[in-house]
């Protein structure tokens, strides 16, 4: 018999929900609306036509490859950005998934296009 906690975590996962409430949460807190019962409604018809979209812009990427690019070589390791990208979705988020791989060196765009790639996966709901 598969167990039920397992099974509930496989579908919130593969249904996206976990992100989609982190969705939802990012954009109260950073709009404040005054109805957010109402903000919400709306979020989630908007979501159902256009999709979301990370609050992260390639801006806010571009000061964060110059966080971990401590060195100043204008690279940063596979595993740096991997980590970057783990400190925005959580632990189990991988840059492999963009095929970013192990050992791999990232200048600031090659950073900024696999994160803005692994962001844009994580997306709890896509246009079609």
């Amino acid at each position: 018999m598969e167990d039920p906690r397992a099974k509930v975590e496989a579908y919130l996962e593969s249904n996206k929900i976990p992100q989609l409430f982190e969705a939802i949460t990012a954009e109260l807190l950073f709009y404040k609306p005054e109805d957010p019962r109402s903000y919400i409604v709306e979020y989630l018809e908007n979501a159902k036509i256009c999709g979301t979209s990370p609050l992260i812009t390639e801006s806010d990427l571009e000061t964060m490859f110059g966080m971990f690019d401590i060195t100043k070589r204008g690279v940063v390791s596979a595993e740096q950005a991997t980590r970057a990208l783990q400190v925005i979705l959580g632990p189990s988020a991988d840059l492999a998934d963009v095929d970013v791989k192990p050992g791999d060196q990232l200048t600031r765009s090659a950073f900024v296009a696999a994160m803005s790639a692994a962001l844009k996966r994580a997306t709890p709901y896509k246009s079609a």
